[in-house]
């Protein structure tokens, strides 16, 4: 009976899994290897290409978010603290902040030069997908299909043109993970020191990533359980790797223990588990954030226009479908190996693949699910994008051995092309989403504050003969210069290119004002309106509207 139950589980195996991923590499000419290299090379200047086509007005305006990054890096280069920590906008990781002050040193305060961590980092994610999909699946087909994929889905292409740190948290674990991976296959001690380097620097990237040492322990039992004696014969790159991520990740984390404040800020204002957010129904808000949290892959996706185009889910119908065959197919191989492990004892590497990519998920999924804000939430899971493409590639990569085995040539081939096809064309139509259905909403001009980014333009252009103002009264967190974080768009637009702005807040004293002036109103006031009416004799109140229609007036004081 126990024989005839483990050749239905053998042979159930084989039909869903239609490969087995630890075999050995595929074995190519000079031919195949330069055709590999061109198709890379061609994958990541068409992301280059697709994350910097119109980055200077594509997206309109500059979010808050991003803005305040921007004034921090001015700050830390005037005073010459660059810090591992900055305060503002509830605390941030400072490694992303410092990398745009040194963008601004060489390349001066602008909005191209604000977004050209983003690009460099989501272009190298593409080239570290291809990398790891070779490095997991032994096959440059399947690098070449992860890469792809992630060049063109319209989760990553958005995110890589804002000015988020978040945009790190991918590249760090696709490339730590690489060599990782790597180092396990060749033995070669420099890739474990790699891996460990990029895993520490992780800890100083985004809030996120703080969730994912847990993919590593998962990861670990997982390698136990798989290799015959794994910790005998790999202790001294076991010590390699987390002496290596200790060092890079020490400083933060030793900021942490002298400010808890810093660890703590940001997650005690959106947590399922704060009363402020819950409402006293924490379990209720939990299992909410869950069912949205894992429906936006394939049905809803965030409604945020800043995050996605709110109609569509996150993934494109074909990834998302091939996402939820390999979703399947991973269960089924990790169920399998798992009772071949518990049952007969077998130690079988193809146990590795499923822990790594579903514990991937998972893991880079629990900073939206434990968060009650905006759900679902893009940003917060961005570090799942990555696994999330992978293990569409797993089946993809099924599908397409299950295809090769086809002895019949009239069907392979067609049948091959229809899968390439079906991948391109998935590509094409996130691309799409993104510079035609995304980009021509009037709704994403207020989703980044277009109005106030129209409000610095106009300020530089000004006439210098005026006394320039801004009445700071829009909302959003206090930062340490005392204005609202959205007014940091302004300022920092307006930094180097018209100095002697002054900003007033809403209760300022008219009297300050000299004249002639330009007054910015970043919302409407009437009570400011007539204070400085009450104050001066000559003012005109104009509405502003560079784009009308779309949501990005304001109103321009004149006094004379």
């Amino acid at each position: 009976m126990q024989e005839k139950t483990q050749t239905q589980w053998k042979k159930l195996r084989n039909v869903v899994s239609a490969y087995v991923s630890h075999e050995p590499e595929q074995k190519f000419g000079r031919r195949q290897k330069y055709l590999y290299l061109l198709l890379g090379a061609v994958i990541v200047i068409g992301a280059l290409a697709i994350r910097t086509h119109h980055i200077s007005t594509l997206p309109p305006g500059i979010y808050p978010d991003e803005a305040v990054n921007g004034t921090d890096a001015i700050n830390a280069i005037e005073t010459g603290h660059f810090r591992l920590f900055y305060e503002n906008n509830y605390g941030r990781e400072g490694l992303y902040i410092n990398l745009i002050a040194l963008g601004f040193v060489f390349f001066g305060v602008n909005v191209i030069t604000l977004k050209i961590w983003s690009i460099f980092f989501g272009t190298l994610t593409v080239l570290g997908m291809i990398f790891l999909g070779r490095e997991l699946f032994r096959s440059w087909q399947a690098g070449l299909i992860a890469g792809f994929l992630y060049a063109t889905t319209f989760w990553a292409i958005n995110f890589n043109r804002i000015a988020f740190r978040a945009n790190m948290l991918p590249f760090i674990l696709v490339f730590s993970f690489y060599f990782l991976f790597k180092g396990l296959r060749t033995g070669k001690k420099n890739n474990y020191i790699f891996a460990g380097v990029l895993f520490g620097l992780g800890a100083h990237t985004y809030i996120a990533f703080r969730a994912a040492p847990a993919i590593l322990i998962a990861l670990f039992i997982a390698l136990i359980l798989a290799k015959r004696s794994f910790l005998k014969t790999y202790w001294k790159e076991i010590a390699i790797y987390l002496l290596s991520m200790m060092i890079v990740a020490l400083p933060i984390l030793l900021t942490f223990y002298v400010h808890p404040n810093f660890f703590e800020t940001r997650a005690e204002s959106v947590s399922v588990f704060s009363p402020k957010v819950n409402r006293g129904h924490p379990w209720q808000a939990l299992l909410t954030s869950t069912r949205l949290t894992f429906q936006m892959f394939n049905f809803k996706g965030d409604q945020n226009w800043r995050h996605n185009l709110p109609s569509q889910p996150e993934l494109q119908s074909w990834t998302g479908t091939f996402f939820l065959i390999g979703i399947i197919f991973l269960f089924f191989q990790l169920s399998y190996w798992l009772f071949r492990r518990i049952k007969n004892g077998v130690r079988n590497d193809d146990l590795i693949l499923p822990v790594l990519l579903l514990s991937w998920l998972l893991v880079m999924l629990i900073p939206e699910i434990m968060a009650y804000e905006g759900l679902p939430h893009a940003l917060r899971a961005i570090g799942s994008l990555p696994a999330a493409l992978l293990i569409a590639v797993y089946a993809i990569e099924a599908f397409r051995r299950w295809i090769m085995k086809i002895k019949k040539i009239y069907i392979r081939i067609p049948l091959y092309i229809l899968l390439i096809s079906t991948i391109l064309f998935s590509g094409y139509i996130s691309t799409k989403r993104y510079f035609d259905d995304w980009s021509q909403s009037p709704d994403i001009h207020p989703a980044f504050s277009q109005n106030l980014k129209n409000m610095a333009l106009y300020l530089n252009s000004a006439p210098d003969s005026y006394h320039k103002y801004v009445i700071a009264n829009a909302g959003g967190q206090i930062m340490d210069d005392g204005l609202p974080v959205s007014a940091e768009v302004v300022k920092m637009l307006t930094y180097y290119r018209t100095p002697g702005i002054t900003y007033l807040r809403p209760d300022f004293d008219p009297t300050v004002i000299k004249f002639p002036a330009k007054v910015v109103l970043m919302y409407y006031d009437g009570v400011a309106v007539a204070k400085i009416k009450s104050t001066y004799s000559n003012v005109y109140v104009q509405k502003m509207d560079p784009q009308p229609g779309n949501g990005t007036d304001y109103f321009l004081i004149n006094i004379n």
